[in-house]
């Protein structure tokens, strides 16, 4: 995936594809890995503050490095602003980063309850 800004609409839900490469740009082959994504208003709050997550991403093509993250109504009703999040990737020995950047908000107009 890289990192790369990510912006929704407050309310709205989303499945956002995250793509692993390694170094080279091969695809990561995640068999065995668990994905986990976490929205944040900084970096150094604690997982307990958290505005989205974490949460466990669904691994949807493990030899390709693909992964979704569903991005619920709920998740996304937060105030128009920007945060941070990060998207990492775990198995029994590894913990890594594979991406961080900014999660924007953006108010919405119309009230999806009418």
């Amino acid at each position: 995936m890289g990192s790369k800004e990510i912006t929704m609409y407050r309310g709205d839900t989303d499945i956002i594809t995250v793509t692993v490469v390694d170094s080279e740009g091969t695809a990561f082959d995640l068999t065995g890995y668990t994905m986990r994504f976490t929205v944040k208003n900084k970096s150094s709050d604690t997982d307990s503050l958290a505005k989205i997550g974490p949460t466990t991403a669904t691994i949807a093509s493990p030899l390709t490095g693909i992964g979704l993250i569903a991005i619920s109504e709920t998740d996304s009703d937060l105030k128009d602003k920007s945060y941070i999040y990060d998207v990492q990737i775990t198995d029994a020995t590894h913990n890594k980063t594979v991406a961080k950047d900014n999660f924007i908000i953006i108010d919405d107009v119309t009230d999806e309850t009418s």
